[in-house]
């Protein structure tokens, strides 16, 4: 059953237009990154990592968990339609089974999106004859973004369930970006997932994590995913079946 979940979450994205900030978003972080590497080539000299941070400048701190949001907040939108909690949990599926379901469907969109940045990112490069060869840190950074998105994800899922608002989460979610943000450039990165998310994308600078960071980091990534899924299942059961 946990497999006919996970392929019922896929059909219901298959059938919005969450595609249309899959594209748009990476595609407008690039143009503007690489608009402005070929604009100050005096100051960015350091070739594909300084392309990266142009790159990552607006999709680390506001596209890439924005598109998550969209997606989160669709998928628990559609199921407070028309009590669709209700008729959901009268078929033979635990309701950890449909948070785990949702979570693993956006987890796979954030995936997606990754992958077509650096696509995007490494085109431009080429485009714009960046010299050297293309440097592992980058997919270093890659693999640390996906990992603090799926963190973003187990929140926003949370705050999509205990909000009734399609749009408010979203903003929350901006928020939390700009909060991210400034928690990653005091060095308190690790308290909240959206900063977690800027600083293992590498957006502020282009430094890898130490790999005690990086342990810490995973930890922490692991962390937030646990609990705020764990509160989400909490919810389903407790109290969306018995308020739709």
């Amino acid at each position: 059953m946990f497999k006919n979940a996970v392929l019922a979450e896929s059909l219901k994205l298959k059938g919005s237009k969450i595609a249309l900030p899959v594209i748009l978003l990476p595609l407008i972080s690039v143009l503007l990154g690489s608009g402005n590497f070929a604009a100050n080539p005096h100051e960015l000299t350091n070739g594909w990592y300084s392309l990266w941070t142009q790159v990552a400048l607006f999709y680390g701190y506001f596209f890439y968990p924005i598109i998550i949001s969209i997606c989160c907040a669709y998928t628990i939108h559609l199921e407070k339609s028309n009590h669709n909690w209700n008729a959901m949990m009268t078929c033979p599926v635990r309701p950890g089974a449909v948070i785990l379901s949702k979570l693993i469907v956006t987890s796979t969109v954030s995936l997606i999106v990754q992958a077509f940045l650096v696509i995007l990112y490494l085109t431009a490069g080429l485009l714009l004859g960046v010299k050297g060869g293309f440097p592992l840190d980058i997919v270093n950074f890659s693999l640390c973004g996906l990992a603090a998105s799926i963190a973003v994800a187990a929140v926003q899922l949370y705050l999509s369930m205990i909000v009734k608002s399609f749009a408010l989460p979203i903003g929350i979610c901006l928020g939390t970006c700009v909060l991210g943000l400034g928690l990653c450039v005091t060095g308190l990165w690790m308290l909240y997932p959206t900063s977690l998310l800027v600083k293992g994308f590498g957006a502020l600078n282009q430094a890898a994590l130490s790999p005690l960071e990086h342990i810490l980091f995973f930890i922490l990534c692991a962390a937030y995913t646990l609990v705020f899924t764990g509160l989400a299942i909490r919810r389903l059961t407790k109290r969306d079946t018995a308020t739709s």
